[in-house]
């Protein structure tokens, strides 16, 4: 089996064992890792994920607790994740990935909604839990969050460790420390960890009424064998096992005398000790194999001790475990170049200098070492609690061992880690070549990967299955590491910048949750707080109530990845953006589901280098690159929708509408090559997508209806429609179309916060992916007849005509079923006209600026956003679509690229030009129906040859050919003719690229936006609607302009502005 994943830093090869197989990742350009960026993306988005990564672990049909090592999950060292990375790539691009992790296609062709089960890592039944403790004191359970540490390589293997903490920062702390000790160019192997051969701990028994203890001790240990034997007649199945009893130690501490301990006031003596000077404690070593092993001590103490005491002749006292098992040692270590610790402001010798300075500290004031192992104890306890460990026996024994106890220095309590700089030389030189910051941590524990409570408490199944089900050496040395990055994350930040500015947003969040802000409003209030530098509940009350933040949010679904397929690594899309006025790019990281035989992988950046793979190529369209879409992006930033003065920005939610608005882009871009390509599998999808949105409550079934999703049954699939073998292409944008619609989705239903605003803009954005799939198929064309002369707004366009008003009332629910529409042409109109509007009226729902106006909507004060302005503010935004349209329509280089693609039309270059004239001369002046090559109609191009005619319009761009370039006097000639050019479709783009064509139709444009544009209904509609009075007017008067300058129209439009 061989896994593949891809991460998010460049030139480094990695193979992992997986099993029988290998897992390869080959980190070039720009693609990315499963877990860059965890912390940034919606809480089930990370539970997609997971689902993602981990399909048998994570299947529909949760595995049974006692089903602890499935085949299908892979082994220990499979964690799918990698933060082996050069400090500059992981520092810029790493810190901002967001891997956006979505579901399966799985479960698409269902009717409804899939019976998806819930995330299975939740709190603990409450019939589990009574039985956990006494049945008469349960009386409920609590839960805590749930957090992954990531960045951790352990020898060489990329681990995932499962951490369950309420205080703030603990998971973030330990994951970034792991990144600088784990990256690639300081230290391949991560952390070195080791621990005991055995994983021995104590039975204890405590022989009383001895007289002459030395003379027992040497009884009992004559008798040693005989004690293993007995021991292990009582842990059978540990023994069969390889565990058991393997040595007895008899031990003889001393014993104060009644007369010498101190006394409360009015305490007597109650306990004889027969003048002993020292206790008789038998120490059996329980080899216990991968259980904690301390029920299993306890037995066999039990078993044994009655046959010690009749050996000496005394009586049985104390039977228990040991939590102190200093045969049961982990230690982890790592060592990094002094350079590459460099943080903030600091170079690595100032770091190390001061962490070191702050160790020896603690090494000297015990008040200092027991805060300092008290941060270690975070990491590991999280660890333990999150794995079903003992974590009140670890914390016992990690305190006695730093007290010095077991150890053969005894000592004064001192801090568990240490800390050195070591040189190659030896010698230490003035630069940092050759010095390595080197940490170590070494402390008994005891864990156990089976038995116990983790056969009662099924979540426990899951959080070890994230390890790869490790074994208990594993699963110590893990929690040993945990604790060394937890101390170093402190002492790095304590010693810096100070550990409050780390810990004050984090601070800020728990202090929002406690004052009683939803989920939507979590990130505005920790903002404000922060910003205003008060951090406290009173503040956070005062905000909430301020503003009346009111949510509904509704629950994400999400499909899930099949579990009868074999865990595949999913793919990735990147997407990296420049953001005006700020140092951070944008940035999207989306997992979706491997529909092919390997992981693809799918990036859009400045750093991209290696040319664009063929499936790439086949579902971008070159001229939607990079520098296109960060050009729209900038030029939407400009048009940012914004309020009055009075009523500010919540500027919490600035980046999740940025992010928005480019997931908008990306399904426009997407599902326009997909359509051009697969038409009939591609509208099936989208009409999945929106049955899915309506069975799981996003939409309503009204809008599916009319829609044409619902209210029919859809035609089912014929030999001819159906890919028996799609094409690879097909195979990744199926799902990366499916998972960039449910980021979207999953994020406007965790971050928007305003039911109606979710509402309308789920609405709106599937509104756009259903118009985008009416663009007509070949066959559909065909069927038209020979001459496809039928008039456009008769066959194309039924709907578009129809009459649908809003109530006006402020309680209508916001489904968008019925909404201002663009007024008809009037009757007199002629047939070009009307042919033209409807084709506006279909291609401007294509276009998303309501899905934009929707997004920056986010940004303002929800309680404005009433159901009646929101219908007006989308109404707004469909006039600016269709003024849109109507400029991209016109623009230079689209003229450019559809006339010369109607001068080739009809199949073959041959026969395209003149084709097209024998048709007009058929139609005798009758609308002809254009089909574009490009499946897309461009209706400037369609008017024009309505109004104007093949012939005329051949001569005004053969007279704008002479005038300009004599080059293609050729082609000029054959345009004024009627002939076909018999030079190149790519030489024909060429001329009239060359060719000013804004001034050679400069009339018939101007007359074409003088019946069309709605420039003017616009600003009517700015000045008049009181709907749009909290709106800033010149924003809202900007945006058309904003397009008219875009596509460079601004002297048309002169006159109205």
């Amino acid at each position: 089996m061989q896994w593949r994943v891809f991460c998010a830093w460049t030139n480094v090869r990695i193979v992992l064992n997986i099993g029988d197989g290998l897992m390869s990742v080959d980190k070039e350009n720009m693609t990315a890792s499963a877990w860059s960026g965890f912390h940034k993306k919606a809480l089930r988005e990370r539970q997609n994920q997971l689902r993602l990564v981990y399909p048998a672990l994570f299947s529909q049909h949760p595995l049974p607790p006692t089903q602890q090592h499935p085949v299908s999950v892979p082994s220990y060292s499979h964690s799918l994740q990698d933060p082996r990375a050069s400090p500059s790539a992981a520092s810029s691009a790493s810190s901002s990935l967001a891997y956006d992790s979505t579901s399966s296609l799985v479960g698409l062709d269902a009717a409804s909604a899939p019976d998806v089960a819930p995330f299975p890592i939740t709190g603990l039944d409450e019939k589990i839990a009574d039985n956990m403790i006494e049945y008469v004191n349960c009386v409920g359970t609590m839960g805590l969050p749930v957090g992954l540490a990531l960045n951790f390589v352990i020898n060489g293997n990329p681990t995932i460790i499962p951490m369950v903490v309420e205080e703030p920062s603990v998971v973030a702390a330990v994951s970034g420390a792991a990144k600088t000790i784990c990256s690639a160019s300081c230290n391949r192997d991560g952390f070195t960890a080791t621990t005991s051969e055995r994983n021995v701990i104590f039975a204890q028994v405590v022989i009383m009424d001895i007289k002459d203890v030395a003379a027992a001790a040497e009884i009992i240990q004559s008798k040693a064998s005989d004690a293993i034997n007995i021991a292990n007649s009582f842990v059978p199945n540990m023994v069969s096992r390889g565990g058991g009893v393997i040595s007895v130690t008899v031990r003889t501490p001393p014993r104060k005398s009644v007369s010498k301990r101190a006394r409360r006031k009015l305490e007597v003596p109650v306990v004889d000790d027969l003048g002993a000077q020292s206790w008789l404690v038998v120490h059996l070593h329980l080899d216990v194999c991968d259980a904690m092993g301390a029920n299993a001590a306890s037995t066999v103490a039990e078993g044994v001790a009655p046959f010690l005491a009749d050996w000496v002749g005394g009586r049985i006292g104390l039977r228990i475990v040991s939590n102190l098992c200093v045969e049961r040692i982990a230690q982890s270590s790592f060592r990094i170049p002094l350079s590459k610790l460099s943080y903030k402001s600091f170079n690595g010798r100032q770091v190390a200098s001061r962490m070191i300075e702050a160790l020896e500290w603690a090494q000297d004031d015990p008040f200092r070492a027991t805060t300092h192992n008290k941060g270690i104890m975070n990491g590991i306890d999280a660890v333990a609690v999150a794995t079903g460990q003992d974590w009140r026996a670890i914390e016992a024994s990690a305190h006695a061992w730093a007290s010095g106890c077991g150890q053969a220095d005894e000592r004064n309590y001192r801090p568990l880690t240490h800390y050195w700089v070591e040189s190659d030389s030896g010698v230490l030189t003035e630069g940092d070549d050759g010095l390595y910051f080197c940490g170590e941590m070494e402390m008994p524990i005891s864990v156990g990967t089976r038995g116990g409570v983790l056969k009662t408490n099924p979540v426990y199944n899951y959080t070890l299955g994230l390890m790869g089900f490790p074994d208990s050496k594993q699963l110590a040395m893990a929690m040993v590491s945990v604790g060394l990055a937890q101390n170093f994350a402190a002492l790095r930040a304590l010693t810096t910048e100070g550990i409050q500015r780390g810990h004050m947003s984090l601070h800020a969040r728990n202090i929002a949750i406690a004052a009683g802000a939803p989920p939507h409003a979590i990130n505005d209030c920790v903002a404000y707080m922060v910003e205003s530098n008060r951090v406290n509940q009173t503040i956070a009350k005062e905000y909430l109530v301020a503003h009346e933040i009111h949510s509904t949010l509704a629950t994400a679904n999400e499909s899930m990845s099949d579990p009868k397929h074999p865990p595949r690594a999913p793919s990735t899309f990147y997407i990296e953006l420049p953001l005006a006025q700020s140092p951070e790019p944008i940035t999207l990281n989306i997992a979706f589901e491997t529909a092919g035989d390997k992981p693809v992988h799918l990036a859009i950046g400045p750093t991209t280098t290696s040319p664009p793979s063929s499936v790439f190529k086949s579902l971008f369209n070159p001229r939607f690159d990079f520098d296109w879409i960060s050009s729209t992006v900038a030029m939407l930033d400009t048009v940012e929708l914004n309020a009055v003065p009075e009523f500010p920005a919540r500027k919490g939610n600035k980046l999740l509408v940025k992010k928005l608005k480019v997931l908008s882009i990306l399904m426009n871009i997407l599902l326009r090559s997909m359509m051009a390509q697969w038409p009939a599998e591609t509208k099936r999808l989208v009409d999945k997508i929106v049955k899915l949105a309506v069975a799981g409550g996003r939409v309503d079934s009204g809008f599916a209806k009319r829609t044409g999703v619902l209210g029919h049954q859809m035609r089912s699939r014929t030999n001819d429609d159906v890919l028996k073998q799609p094409p690879a292409a097909l195979q990744v944008g199926r799902p990366l179309l499916l998972a960039l619609w449910q980021v979207f989705e999953l994020r406007v239903l965790q971050w928007v916060g305003h039911e109606p605003l979710v509402n309308v803009l789920l609405e709106s954005q599937l509104e756009v992916l259903k118009a985008l799939t009416k663009m007509e198929s070949q066959e559909e064309h065909s069927s038209a007849g020979p001459n496809r002369i039928s008039p456009l707004s008769k066959q194309l366009f039924k709907s578009t005509d129809e009459e649908r008003t809003s109530s006006g009332e402020d309680d209508e629910p916001l489904t968008m079923k019925k909404k201002i529409a663009f007024s008809a042409p009037p009757a007199s109109a002629d047939q070009a006209v009307k042919d033209t509007h409807a084709l506006l009226a279909r291609q401007s729902r294509r276009f998303q600026y309501a899905v934009f106006m929707l997004c920056d909507a986010n940004s303002l004060d929800v309680n404005l956003l009433t159901p009646a302005r929101l219908r007006v503010l989308k109404a707004a935004g469909d006039v600016v679509s269709w003024e849109q349209m109507c400029c991209h329509d016109v623009s230079a280089p689209r003229l450019a690229r559809d006339l010369s693609a109607q001068i080739f039309h009809s199949g073959t270059p041959a026969n395209g030009f003149s084709e097209m004239l024998r048709l007009h001369d058929a139609a005798n002046g009758a609308p002809v129906e254009l089909e574009l090559v490009t499946k897309d109609p461009n209706s400037f191009v369609f008017w024009l040859f309505s109004t104007l005619g093949p012939l005329a319009f051949g001569k005004l761009l053969a007279d704008a050919l002479d005038a300009s370039t004599p080059e293609f006097s050729a082609f000029a000639a054959s345009l004024r003719q009627g002939d076909q050019p018999t030079i190149s479709k790519k030489s024909v783009l060429a001329a009239l690229t060359a060719v000013d064509l804004h001034q050679v139709f400069r009339s018939q444009i101007a007359s074409f936006l003088e019946l069309f544009s709605k420039e003017k209904v616009f600003v009517a509609m700015i000045r008049s609607e009181k709907e749009l009075d909290i709106f800033d007017k010149s924003s809202l008067l900007g945006i058309t302009r904003a397009f008219h300058k875009y596509y460079g129209l601004e002297s048309f439009f002169s006159t109205n502005e």
